[in-house]
């Protein structure tokens, strides 16, 4: 495209150039004709030679000149030795005898001669040669053509800037252009790599998704018979003791059915009934079930919790889920510690709640795969809560983030969307 715009440049621009050679030639041949009264034919062209070659050699920037008549005969050259002399083999001559303006530069032709030996143009420097029909009075037939060599500088500089202007626009286009096609190449590739990812994430989680089936239908059994066994001995009267470890059995059974049943529910594709839902209260509820927990691990609580909207969704996935996360904070702070826990509303339309520990946290290289299946940086994880976590926010049309510094401790949010 750059050559192709160089070339129309280049070549307009010595048109232009010519077409205005032509039509000064033309306004002094029809001013001679008119002042002597002549008719405009090769009989009149004579007459007023003399006038004629005057205004040709004041023309600007001319080295050479050559007056053909209709017989493609020279009547009259700048070059003597050319004078009289017939170049039949010519096209741009009889191009320029139908009445056509034709414009070249540089090509070696016989009429060129001693063009170069006289020194009227040096050698390798550039010139135009412009044939420019001559025609009589009201345009009807072209009497004579002129043949002119010029060497107009300040033309060639300009059209010089002008191809320099095309081709640095074209590099800049191109470049523009390579830049364009790498972002949208690299973003599919981005994007390709995270479809891959999740192809192989899906596949992980449909494999845990068949696990946990597997693992909730097995251990349900067992905790009905072991809650079943519990109520028998609460009848037996042998003391408030046994009668507490007995409430705390079942207490546990119950909280374990909780768990296997979150975890039956989020491993299922189906759509899950929804509800509105108090996620202070959720939130409540789950550092009350971790209240022990908490004070055997000498862990101080602090909860922040600001007036909520409600959200739609279902209960007992998303109390797992933040179950699973205060879980991993309380287990990232073995001998002890801080938890701070907040609830809050953002601008945007979404409930907000931000979990953050003062562990001993991860790299960052660790921190960006928390949420991939079987990934766990505990001796005894399965890897499993965080990225159920992720599935079942997603699955509530929310988000899930996790940032997290070595010695600094780790910070979770949950952000899910305010129901109606």
């Amino acid at each position: 495209m750059a050559g192709f715009v160089t070339r129309y440049l280049t070549e307009n621009m010595l048109q232009r150039d010519a077409e205005v050679s032509r039509e000064f030639i033309e306004s002094i041949v029809n001013t001679e004709y008119m002042r002597l009264g002549n008719r405009g034919d090769q009989n009149g062209l004579s007459e007023i030679q003399d006038r004629l070659i005057e205004h040709i050699s004041k023309l600007p920037d001319l080295v050479r000149a050559n007056l053909y008549g209709p017989d493609r005969v020279v009547i009259w050259s700048s070059e003597s030795r050319l004078i009289g002399r017939r170049f039949d083999m010519n096209h741009e001559l009889e191009t320029a005898l139908r009445g056509d303006i034709v414009v070249e530069t540089e090509e070696d032709k016989p009429e060129h001669e001693w063009l170069f030996e006289t020194g009227d143009i040096e050698a390798g420097r550039r010139f135009v040669e412009a044939y420019l029909p001559i025609r009589d009075q009201g345009a009807r037939r072209v009497v004579a053509v002129l043949e002119i060599y010029k060497t107009p500088h300040a033309l060639f500089q300009a059209v010089d800037r002008g191809v320099r202007l095309v081709w640095t626009g074209a590099a800049l286009g191109g470049i523009a252009l390579y830049v364009a096609l790498f972002w949208v190449v690299r973003r599919a590739d981005q994007i390709m790599r995270q479809q891959r990812a999740r192809i192989v994430e899906g596949e992980t989680m449909a494999a845990i998704g068949e696990m946990a089936a597997s693992v909730a239908h097995s251990l349900r059994n067992p905790l009905a018979s072991i809650r079943s066994a519990a109520e028998i001995a609460q009848e037996e009267e042998e003391g408030d003791v046994l009668k507490e470890c007995l409430q705390n059995i079942t207490d546990q059974t119950d909280r374990i059915d909780g768990w296997v049943r979150g975890l039956l529910t989020a491993s299922r594709d189906s759509a899950l009934p929804v509800e509105q839902l108090d996620l202070n209260a959720i939130i409540s509820e789950t550092l009350e079930g971790a209240a022990a927990e908490m004070q055997r691990r000498g862990i101080d609580v602090a909860l922040h919790a600001a007036p909520l909207p409600e959200v739609r969704g279902t209960r007992l996935p998303l109390s797992h889920a933040v179950r699973n996360v205060v879980s991993n904070a309380l287990e990232a702070m073995p001998e002890g510690g801080k938890l701070r826990v907040v609830s809050r509303s953002t601008e945007t339309g979404f409930v907000e709640i931000i979990v953050e520990d003062s562990g001993a946290g991860m790299p960052a290289r660790l921190a960006g795969r928390a949420f991939s299946p079987l990934f766990t940086t505990k001796p005894n994880g399965l890897g499993l809560g965080l990225s159920l976590s992720r599935l079942i926010v997603e699955r509530h049309a929310g988000r899930i983030a996790l940032e997290s510094a070595e010695g600094r401790g780790t910070r979770v949010v949950l952000s899910l969307p305010a129901g109606d």
